[in-house]
């Protein structure tokens, strides 16, 4: 795998990894989610098959991780999320296959649909693929902050997440946008999560205008790292991808 740094003009540089592919039939860009990275479990599992199967996978992180170190608040903003991902999508575009896809997890995948629904783009984006993806981002915000949120800053575990920013992703109602999502999605969920319900898969569903498909795995948790679940992941994605060349 080879890693490169991204430089956007009105940011840090993203750090992303890339598996680049000489002859790729697309490029895929891998969203993670809120307490992850570009190193994310999941992408480094499936991008070696993605990559064999003629797909330059490139994962990056949110300029929000730099703090994951520096003991500073994170500030996790839906719209400076989005347009990093933009930027990286550009970058894609640019330096390798034009023809994108975006494979979102959990809170990654709120902020492809924010980016899709709400951003204009140019891309030329082929498909979305989102894993346990939270659309009532209040329900997260609860999980995140169950005492509620007050004073300047939150602790969860052993970050601390700017309050404003959390206040500002609570008044999101981004299942409302869901309609404007205009790339063919496929859904994939496990039955069991407990974080992101599944009524959250169903509820995405039901509020799309545009070809999808779904799969509740029986007997996931909201992280589906295990192997035999990764492998469903897998196979999901790539079917999808292959009706969305």
């Amino acid at each position: 795998m080879n890693y490169s740094t991204i430089a956007i003009p009105y940011k840090e540089p993203i750090d992303a990894a890339v598996y680049p592919c000489a002859e790729s039939v697309g490029t895929i860009v891998y969203s993670h989610g809120l307490f992850s990275s570009k190193d994310a479990y999941k992408i480094n599992q499936i991008a070696p098959a993605l990559h064999d199967n003629g797909y330059t996978v490139i994962s990056f992180s949110y300029g929000y991780t730099r703090h994951y170190t520096t003991g500073n608040p994170l500030t996790i903003a839906l719209p400076q999320c989005a347009l990093e991902l933009n930027a990286v999508i550009e970058f894609a575009a640019n330096n390798y296959n034009p023809n994108l896809h975006i494979i979102g997890s959990s809170m990654g995948g709120a902020i492809a649909l924010y980016y899709l629904a709400i951003m204009p783009y140019i891309f030329s984006i082929k498909s979305l693929s989102l894993i346990a993806t939270p659309v009532h981002l209040q329900h997260l915000v609860r999980a995140i902050a169950p005492q509620g949120i007050s004073g300047m800053y939150v602790s969860v575990g052993e970050y601390i997440i700017d309050a404003q920013s959390l206040q500002q992703m609570d008044n999101i109602e981004l299942i409302k946008h869901i309609p404007r999502v205009d790339v063919p999605v496929c859904i994939i969920h496990g039955q069991n999560d407990d974080v992101v319900p599944v009524s959250h898969a169903y509820d995405l569903q039901k509020h799309l205008c545009v070809p999808h498909t779904m799969h509740i795995i029986p007997d996931g948790d909201h992280t589906l790292t295990l192997q035999k679940h990764v492998t469903l992941i897998l196979q999901y994605i790539m079917s999808w991808l292959k009706l969305h060349p």
